[in-house]
C-alpha cells in the first residue's frame, strides 16, 4: 500500500550541519559558526570573526527524547550520546537519519527551521556584511541540498539576509529555484526590527514566486508605539502595533500582527505562519483587539477595512506543541488557522511519543477536524499536494496508516 499524509508536524529544527566551514567560500570560511567542545565535555557553538565574539550552547532546547530526569545540564549540552552515537535530531548531515526518526514518532513530513549555530550570525552583519550574506547563502543551500531527498516529507525554510529588500528579494528568488517553498522572516524585510515602505516589494515578490512567510514564533523587534502618546505624531500603523501589544498584552507577537494588518490590506492574498506561537491565547487576544480597536480607533484616526480578529483569521495562521487547550478552543479561533509540531527535538517537544500526545490533544475532535489541522491546514499553506504517495524511507518498509 502506498503511504500518504496522515500526521504532519508543522515544527521541527534541522541541527546541523556540524562542520560549516567547509561549505563556505574560501574567503569567508572563518567567518562560519564552529562546533568547539569543552573541557566538560559540552559543546558551544562560536562564533569569533571581525570583532564579533559569541557563543551559543548546545542543547539549552536539544530535549531530543531524553527522560526528563536524563535531561540534566551535565549530559545534554552534547548532540552526542556517552557511546559517541548521534542523539536523536542531531542528523543535520543526513536527511535519511531525520526521515527514520519521523518514522520513529508515527509522523510523515515537517516543516524544518533553523538550528541553535545560527542564531549568532546576525552580529557580522554591520561587521562584515560580505562574509555574513556568504553565511546565510551557505545555509540555505545546505537547507535546499538536506530536503532534497525527500521533498515532501522534509519542508526546508530558508533565511532572509538583514541587508535590505534588495538582498532579501534576491535571497527567496535564489532559493525558491533551489527548490524551497518557504523563508523564516526575524526582521522586518527591510532589515530592521520595524516595517518601512519598501517592505511592500518584498510581500509582492513572495507572492510572485510562490515563497511562504514563516516566522518562527514572531518577527521584527516588537516595539510598538508607547501608550499614551501624543497622537498627531503616530501614523496609524505605529498606534495600531501600541495597541495590540502594550493595551492587549499579547507582547511582541502582537505588536508584529498589529504592524501586519495594513500590510494585508494592501497585499489581500498575503498570509503568516507563526510556528511555535501555542494558540489557547487566540480567543482571548482576537476578543480584546476588536474591542480595543473600536474604542480607539477614532483617537489615533486607525481606518482598517476589518475588525482586527478578521484579519488574525484570514491571514495568520499558528501553530501548538502540548497546547492542550488549543483543539477546546478550535471553533472560535477558527480551524482552518490551526496546525501542529512536534519541535522536534528541543525542549518542549514529543518525541517520540507524538502518537500518544496526539491522541490526548485531540480526544473527542471529529477526524475531518482532526485531519484538518495535522495534514489538510499544512498542505494547503505550503502547497503540498495531500493525495500523492509520499517518499519512502530508503532502507525501511513503512506500512501505510
Amino acid at each position: 500500500m502506498t503511504r500518504t499524509y496522515q500526521v504532519i508536524s508543522a515544527d521541527g529544527h534541522i541541527e546541523g550541519p556540524f562542520d560549516w566551514s567547509k561549505r563556505m567560500p574560501a574567503k569567508y570560511k572563518d567567518a562560519a559558526p564552529k562546533l568547539v567542545k569543552r573541557e566538560d565535555d559540552s559543546y558551544v557553538w562560536s562564533l569569533e570573526y571581525a570583532g564579533v565574539s559569541k557563543q551559543q550552547t548546545v542543547g539549552a532546547g536539544l530535549y531530543s527524547g531524553a527522560r526528563y530526569d536524563e535531561f540534566l545540564p551535565a549530559t545534554a549540552r552534547t548532540y552526542w550520546n556517552a557511546d559517541g552515537s548521534l542523539r536523536p535530531g542531531s542528523s543535520g548531515e543526513d536527511p535519511i537519519q531525520r526521515l527514520r526518526e519521523q518514522d520513529q514518532d508515527g509522523i510523515d513530513a515537517e516543516v524544518l527551521f533553523w538550528p541553535v549555530g545560527l542564531l549568532m550570525v546576525g552580529d557580522l552583519r554591520d561587521k562584515a556584511p560580505d562574509a555574513y550574506k556568504a553565511v546565510i547563502r551557505m545555509y540555505n543551500d545546505f537547507v535546499a541540498e538536506y530536503c532534497s531527498v525527500a521533498p515532501d516529507r522534509l519542508i526546508g525554510n530558508c533565511v532572509l539576509p538583514w541587508t535590505g529588500v534588495d538582498d532579501a528579494i534576491a535571497e527567496i528568488q535564489h532559493a525558491r529555484k533551489k527548490g524551497i517553498r518557504s523563508v523564516i522572516l526575524q526582521k522586518w524585510p527591510n532589515g530592521s526590527g520595524s516595517p518601512m515602505p519598501e517592505d511592500d516589494r518584498f510581500w509582492a515578490a513572495s507572492l510572485d514566486i510562490g515563497m511562504r512567510l514563516s516566522p518562527h514564533g514572531t518577527f521584527g523587534d516588537g516595539i510598538g508605539s508607547p501608550l499614551p502618546p501624543p497622537h498627531d505624531l503616530l501614523t496609524p500603523e505605529s498606534a495600531l502595533s501600541g495597541l495590540n501589544g502594550q493595551m492587549v498584552g499579547g507582547g511582541n507577537r502582537a505588536i508584529t500582527m498589529g504592524q501586519l494588518m495594513p500590510v494585508f490590506d494592501r497585499f489581500p492574498d498575503l498570509k503568516v505562519y507563526f510556528a511555535e506561537s501555542q494558540a489557547s491565547w487566540l480567543p482571548g487576544h482576537m476578543d480584546f483587539s476588536d474591542e480595543i480597536y473600536q474604542r480607539w480607533s477614532y483617537f489615533f484616526d486607525i481606518k482598517l477595512k476589518k475588525q482586527p480578529s478578521q484579519y488574525i483569521r484570514d491571514h495568520m495562521k499558528f501553530s501548538f506543541i502540548h497546547d492542550r487547550l488549543a483543539m477546546k478552543f478550535r471553533h472560535y479561533i477558527g480551524i482552518d488557522m490551526l496546525m501542529w509540531g512536534t519541535d522536534f527535538p528541543h525542549s518542549v517537544g514529543t518525541f517520540p511519543e507524538s502518537k500518544i500526545i496526539l491522541e490526548e490533544l485531540f480526544e473527542g475532535v471529529p477526524a475531518a477536524e482532526r485531519r484538518r489541522v495535522l495534514v489538510d491546514n499544512v498542505c494547503d499553506f505550503f502547497g503540498l499536494d495531500a493525495t500523492k504517495p509520499l517518499t519512502e524511507t530508503p532502507g525501511a518498509a513503512v506500512a501505510a496508516r
